[in-house]
């Protein structure tokens, strides 16, 4: 696939670094691991969420000091709507609602990272705040999450050829995540109010242009949602809420599983979060809670066989698949920043992709 020309470059990383020049210079000595190079990854780009240097300063001040923010004060009249911006909070990675509605100062910008050349492209199309969620089989389209029309999430498709955007869906219902399988349909998750005020979520398969073939009922939050190539089964992010003797509720996040069909249970795997399937179908990835932080993992879809992806270290989260399968593509705190890094899905060979600014929610 042709790249579209190129607008900014600022990963700030050469294509080759100091372990290729040690490499280089022992020559007849050997060595036995060499960092990562740009050609060695798929040309595919990866679309994620940016913020430039000066809002990527003022969310690390924030969330350095989320802990001695207030809580939310109760809201008597709409408690419903009240859990769940709180939710949708935990679910965006933002701590609370109130933290949450302090970043809204600095939105951030859908882009483009490519990384065999490391340039990063703005969606101009896109609205500000747009988040991505997939891409189509053939790699042409983004399905991507927007909610600049009266705050309520709507999906649109982003054509990487024409570098032009549609709608898919529209309200008053909001349609906060969506995925596609490998025939390119789409599941879509429809959020909406009921008559008591209580808040009904419903998982739809729809065709090529999010026609509708069929609706199920469901309780699958507004957060990961992952459609199986064969279409057959989501994987998604559940939440739990477990209460506390003193002090707020804590949310735990689950990898749950659930067929497509009327009446099918939903299956708990594991505690993690944001799940992410391979193009093949086999592994799920994710990230998993350890006493050091968040770190990558990969299980089959059963919930066995259940190994780390490297050997961890600071934070890990928000893993995503490269076309190929060949790697993954995930968020790593660093400093206090999140930033964008690939490993291999063997776990061997990672580096820093993307260093400047704040970085979230990849998509591969």
């Amino acid at each position: 696939m042709t790249a579209p020309r190129p607008r900014r470059d600022v990963a700030g990383w050469g294509l080759i670094g100091p372990t290729v020049l040690v490499c280089l210079v022992a020559g007849a000595l050997g060595c036995q691991s060499r960092r990562l190079q740009n050609h060695d990854l798929p040309g595919q780009p990866i679309a994620l969420m940016h913020w430039e240097d000066r809002a990527a300063k003022f969310r690390s001040e924030s969330f350095a000091g989320a802990a001695d923010l207030p809580p939310a004060p109760l809201d008597r009249f709409d408690p419903e709507a009240a859990e769940e911006r709180e939710l949708r909070a935990h679910l965006q990675a933002e701590e609370n609602q109130v933290l949450a509605s302090k970043l809204t100062k600095y939105p951030g910008r859908l882009v483009l990272y490519w990384p065999q050349t490391g340039v990063l492209e703005r969606i101009e199309a896109a609205p500000i705040g747009s988040r991505p969620l997939a891409w189509s089989p053939d790699h042409t389209r983004l399905l991507f999450v927007s909610n600049h029309r009266e705050g309520k999430d709507q999906l649109y498709e982003y054509h990487l050829e024409r570098q032009d955007l549609s709608a898919l869906t529209t309200g008053p219902e909001e349609h906060p995540r969506g995925d596609y399988d490998a025939k390119g349909r789409l599941v879509i998750l429809r959020t909406d109010r009921a008559r008591d005020g209580g808040i009904e979520r419903t998982v739809h398969v729809a065709s090529t242009g999010a026609r509708i073939e069929r609706s199920i009922p469901s309780e699958v939050p507004p957060g990961t949602l992952r459609f199986a190539p064969d279409g057959d089964q989501i994987v998604y992010e559940q939440v739990r809420s477990r209460p506390r003797t003193v002090g707020a509720a804590v949310m735990e996040s689950f990898v749950a599983t659930r067929r497509l069909v009327e009446d099918a249970e939903e299956q708990i795997l594991t505690r993690g979060r944001e799940p992410s399937l391979t193009p093949d179908g086999q592994w799920i990835v994710f990230a998993s809670p350890s006493s050091a932080g968040y770190r990558l993992r990969r299980m089959r879809p059963d919930g066995t066989l259940r190994v780390p992806i490297g050997p961890g270290g600071s934070e890990e989260r928000m893993p995503t698949v490269s076309p190929d399968g060949e790697f993954i593509a995930f968020i790593q705190e660093v400093s206090g920043r999140r930033q964008l890094a690939v490993r291999g899905f063997d776990g061997k060979d990672g580096r820093m992709l993307l260093t400047s600014g704040w970085s979230e929610f990849p998509v591969w």
